[in-house]
């Protein structure tokens, strides 16, 4: 296999061409965002937290499907075709969504959109570690998501503005459903413009477009068999979790507590997460990757945590501090972690293994933290999912510990 520039460590890493990237995950992101208001369509059609559950639960199922598959689309096909078609796919999801109030339908049209989007992130993983040197891939992992943080930041900022007058007609949600779909859109057509990297072509290409299709290879079952990533795939199914929690029932939660604008969460988080991540962009470099995802698990921890007794929308920002700080050190480092266990032409295939964990998190994210909310409440909720993620950092921490010692014992005896 050819060496990629990037590969050879004399590539910088902040060009015109990750900054162009860096644009289109914004968009992007922010399309997703503004979906951190579905549950206003839901209760709007006269259902309750239990339902929301269902419907987002449910909908991951097809990105569960699909996910081991989009990185063996990305290592065959290339980076570009997957983003695009992904994002007209969100377009068409969040276009269609606002005309009909039947559940399977809303069911199916945002499985069509949470699809797209793991095509899309999963991409973008795959591209941010291509434009990086090999030393710096989880920082320019982290850096990427600067941009899908930026997003969140203007697309939940969007939506509190739609829904912040009282809601009379069905113009609000054909506003926020079509701007959704309008950001995807543009995302698309930006990466049309992209000439990307020498990797992020099919398998075995050298450049991004003039190949066709690469080498199918051996299949996905049999490589992920071999490279197993470990314990870091049950850190990112909790992750998830608690992303679940932030995109989807936190502003059910401000409702249930009296107050109903979650603003102050996303302008506190994501500044949070953008600034930390330039300031401590090399610190999975430096103190490694393991104490980076083990930290950052246990602010996540913390931050939800103190959930349990926020009162009013100012009570958000402690939470929000701690686990914008807790995304920043865990998902850059945890990405790379998974997907360093592929050979590099499979990269595609070991980012979408770790993403399929946090798919499986989500859809019990959903289902399970509406139905322990319907039924318990939401300190309960809150409480458990504490209880899940001190686990998982334990877990994956004890783990790697014991890989380490086991390396290093075979070394001094002379084994491989």
């Amino acid at each position: 296999m050819s060496r990629t520039p990037s590969a050879t460590g004399d590539e910088r890493l902040y060009t015109l061409r990750f900054f162009k990237v860096f644009g289109g995950v914004v968009l992007f992101m922010t399309g997703v965002a503004l979906q951190f208001h579905f549950g206003q369509y839901i209760q709007h059609l006269g259902h309750g937290v239990d339902t929301l559950g269902m419907v987002l639960g449910i909908s991951m199922v097809g990105t569960l499907l699909i996910r081991l598959h989009i990185g063996r689309w990305i290592d065959r096909f290339g980076c570009r075709p997957i983003w695009v078609v992904g994002a007209m796919a969100a377009t068409l999801g969040a276009g269609a969504i606002q005309f009909t109030g039947h559940l399977w339908l809303i069911v199916l049209l945002r499985a069509l959109t949470t699809m797209a989007a793991a095509a899309v992130m999963t991409t973008v993983a795959v591209i941010a570690a291509h434009v990086a040197p090999p030393r710096r891939r989880a920082e320019s992992l982290g850096s990427m998501g600067l941009g899908g943080f930026t997003g969140m930041i203007i697309g939940a900022t969007l939506g509190d503005y739609i829904f912040s007058a009282p809601i009379e007609t069905i113009l609000p949600y054909r506003v926020f459903f079509s701007t959704s779909a309008a950001c995807s859109l543009l995302s698309g057509t930006v990466l049309l413009l992209i000439a990307l990297p020498a990797g992020c072509g099919p398998a075995g290409s050298h450049g991004d477009v003039t190949a066709g299709p690469g080498p199918a290879g051996p299949s996905t079952l049999r490589v992920i068999c071999t490279h197993w990533p470990g314990t870091v795939l049950l850190v990112g199914l909790v992750f998830s979790m608690v992303f679940c929690l932030q995109t989807s029932f936190l502003e059910r939660l401000a409702e249930a507590r009296g107050f109903y604008n979650i603003k102050a969460f996303f302008l506190t988080y994501g500044p949070t997460a953008i600034i930390l991540r330039i300031v401590f962009r090399r610190v999975p470099e430096r103190i490694g990757r393991t104490r980076s995802v083990v930290g950052g698990m246990l602010l996540l921890g913390t931050g939800v945590a103190l959930l349990t007794g926020v009162q009013t929308q100012w009570g958000l920002i402690a939470p929000a501090l701690l686990m914008g700080a807790g995304h920043c050190f865990v998902f850059p480092s945890m990405v790379d972690l998974a997907a360093e266990r592929l050979p590099a032409d499979r990269r595609g295939t070991g980012t979408s293994l770790i993403l399929a964990a946090g798919d499986l998190g989500m859809l019990t994210g959903f289902v399970g933290l509406g139905e322990v909310i319907d039924r318990l409440g939401y300190d309960a909720a809150l409480w458990a999912l504490v209880a899940a993620v001190l686990t998982a950092a334990i877990v994956f921490g004890v783990s790697r510990r014991d890989a380490v010692l086991g390396r290093t014992r075979r070394a001094a005896v002379g084994h491989p």
